[in-house]
């Protein structure tokens, strides 16, 4: 986690793409930047499925606020029309952030996941 907590914004976008490709993703486009429409990553799953991507590079001590987890929902599902969406953090979510992804089908990747993934493990929501 040192390596991705010395990254910049850019760096982990550019790191999570990597891994997206690392796991079969094609497509894969680092959109980032203030004209993103709040999507950092978009790609397609190695069977074909729209995947979009927000990546988040916040200290271990903040978390991902529901308000955030709303934001990227209107985005990945009404903007870009995604199958699979991904909220990468290296933070902790709260509790009612977790939710709310659960409840509307988001995948929420907090800083622990974030660490096995980019040790190798395997997303399950990329199968």
């Amino acid at each position: 986690m040192a390596a991705m907590d010395a990254m910049n914004g850019r760096e982990l976008e550019e790191h999570i793409a990597g891994l997206l490709r690392r796991d079969g993703c094609t497509n894969v486009v680092v959109q980032g930047g203030g004209r993103d429409r709040g999507i950092d990553i978009t790609a397609l799953t190695a069977d074909g499925r729209r995947i979009v991507v927000q990546c988040k590079r916040f200290a271990p001590h903040l978390s991902i606020t529901s308000p955030e987890i709303q934001k990227f929902l209107g985005a990945a599902k009404v903007l870009h029309d995604s199958e699979v969406a991904l909220f990468v953090a290296t933070c902790p979510f709260t509790r009612d952030a977790l939710n709310i992804a659960a409840e509307s089908g988001i995948t929420a990747v907090p800083r622990g996941p974030v660490e096995q993934w980019s040790a190798g493990a395997a997303l399950t929501v990329l199968d």
